[in-house]
């Protein structure tokens, strides 16, 4: 029996292209590898079974695009042994990069899995592919750890947005809005009022040539970068002000040029280049946070910050203040059920990371604005009224707007707490979990930052061309991991 397409879930399906596509990998790390007999059973009965999707193809009829049953479904064309030459890191990592170029036969269930192993080894890594179309990333992390030994503490901590938010009526939430917007406006308008008539004075009275041409130069760039203004204003504003944040989030997503996303400029091409940092343990980056008074993803994200501003500032790049990446945001947060079906319930949003701010402290304080700022706006709500947007247009149309949006980001950048224990896959012990996120548009880089068992897992993905080695990258992200874990200061205590 065919079922319709739901329009989220139709949107990641028809928007692959050669050179980005729409597929979310991830593998499991093993000492010793699982029986494949027994490894194919448990991904039947514990999910093919489950989830009638897996067994299913898109077809379109008429016009309209629907889930069927493949009549000639069989768990051996989704299951298989892949053994390489030798057991180097190199090699895995090459073959890895290969398959993210590699289109799902279309006429077959879009998902796989593969235990890779090498001649003389006992270990290897269990790796899987799924088309976007399938789930989001939430809910297929939610299906590979259902794969596991059932284990008390295996479910990850909730995520996504505010349980009470999300099971207000949408009416409630947008009179709550208008009614507070009035008082926010107010309040920040005064602010800001005041403090332009501060900065004119100050430019008008100066009898210094050098400090007005500075303030003329800093006038024009303003003018050249109009988010660089919407930030300065808004800015004025409280950090939990939702009307103001609003405002900032969805002016820097709608007006911004993405001039920042040209330090990598160019088109991305169809070869991928990947890259990992595997069990990196989170007990001190624990302890960091609490120095610096900040959550753990402020810690993990300046990791990412200061491993970018170095990598661009090796290639003669030290001018770029902002990167801006897309992020995904879930609307159902995961508890200790796992979901009655797959598809996306997600939005994705946008978050700008500060750079070349190489003082700990300082860029920290600047990831948390950011992070507030982001939480405490409806930028979600509105980025789900897009992304219905995008889902209903005809293909070309939806195309065009998601490149639209993507090109003002570098890539996509995921923080995804996994489970809190240490699990088992057919009996076998899992030694480490990761997941790699996928880009659109021509965005050159995705990252996955991933918890297992008290440890972190990063993994990036990159064009070939514009970023042709991620393992550079990915050492950087462990050298500032190292330095803010040994974070020992006083002063923050």
């Amino acid at each position: 029996m065919a079922r319709p397409i739901a329009p989220e879930d139709l949107t990641w399906l028809l928007m692959d292209r050669p050179n980005n596509l729409m597929h979310v990998h991830g593998f499991m790390g093993f000492d010793v590898l699982p029986d494949l007999e027994a490894y194919t059973n448990v991904v039947m009965e514990r999910m093919v079974r489950k989830f009638r999707r897996l067994s299913q193809v898109p077809v379109q009829i008429d016009g309209d695009w629907y889930w069927e049953d493949d009549v000639d479904f069989s768990i051996d064309n989704h299951v298989r042994t892949v053994v390489l030459d030798d057991a180097d890191d190199e090699t895995f990592r090459r073959y890895v990069s290969g398959q993210f170029s590699q289109p799902f036969d279309r006429t077959r269930p879009l998902w796989e899995f593969q235990l890779i192993t090498a001649p003389g080894t006992e270990g290897g890594y269990g790796f899987g592919r799924f088309h976007h179309g399938l789930a989001d990333g939430i809910r297929l992390v939610q299906m590979i750890i259902s794969l596991c030994d059932p284990a008390e503490g295996a479910v990850p901590n909730k995520v996504g947005r505010n349980r009470d938010r999300q099971h207000q009526h949408l009416l409630e939430q947008a009179l709550h809005f208008a009614e507070t917007s009035v008082t926010d406006t107010i309040d920040f308008a005064g602010r800001a009022g005041r403090a332009l008539a501060r900065a004119g004075r100050s430019a008008v009275t100066t009898t210094n040539p050098l400090g007005l041409a500075h303030h003329i130069g800093e006038a024009l760039e303003l003018v050249r970068h109009p988010v660089k203004l919407i930030d300065a204003v808004t800015g004025l504003a409280s950090f939990d002000n939702e009307v103001t944040n609003t405002w900032r989030e969805l002016a820097r997503m709608l007006i911004s040029d993405g001039h920042e996303a040209g330090a990598w400029a160019g088109s991305a091409g169809v070869d991928k280049s990947v890259a990992w940092l595997e069990s990196f343990p989170l007990k001190d980056l624990r302890k960091a946070s609490k120095a610096y008074r900040c959550t753990l993803n402020d810690i993990l994200l300046a990791a990412v910050s200061l491993a970018l501003t170095d990598y661009l500032a090796e290639r003669g790049v030290t001018d770029v203040e902002t990167l801006s990446w897309m992020m995904p945001v879930s609307l159902q947060p995961v508890d200790e059920r796992l979901p009655s079906k797959l598809g996306n319930k997600f939005v994705v949003v946008m978050l700008p990371m500060p750079l070349g701010i190489r003082d700990p402290e300082r860029l920290i304080r600047r990831v948390h604005e950011a992070s507030t700022r982001l939480k405490h706006s409806a930028e979600p709500l509105v980025a789900f009224g897009f992304q219905r947007i995008i889902a209903e247009a005809p293909t070309g149309v939806a195309r065009a707007l998601t490149s639209f949006f993507a090109d003002k980001t570098i890539g996509q950048l995921t923080n995804v707490p996994g489970p809190r224990i240490a699990l088992n896959l057919a009996g076998v012990p899992v030694r480490s979990i990761l997941g790699w996120v996928p880009t659109s548009g021509d965005q050159p880089l995705g990252i996955c930052l991933f918890s297992y068992n008290d440890s972190l897992t990063v993994g990036v993905a990159s064009d070939a061309r514009m970023i042709p080695d991620p393992e550079h990258l990915a050492a950087l992200i462990q050298t500032h991991l190292e330095a803010l874990s040994s974070t020992t200061k006083a002063s923050h205590g």
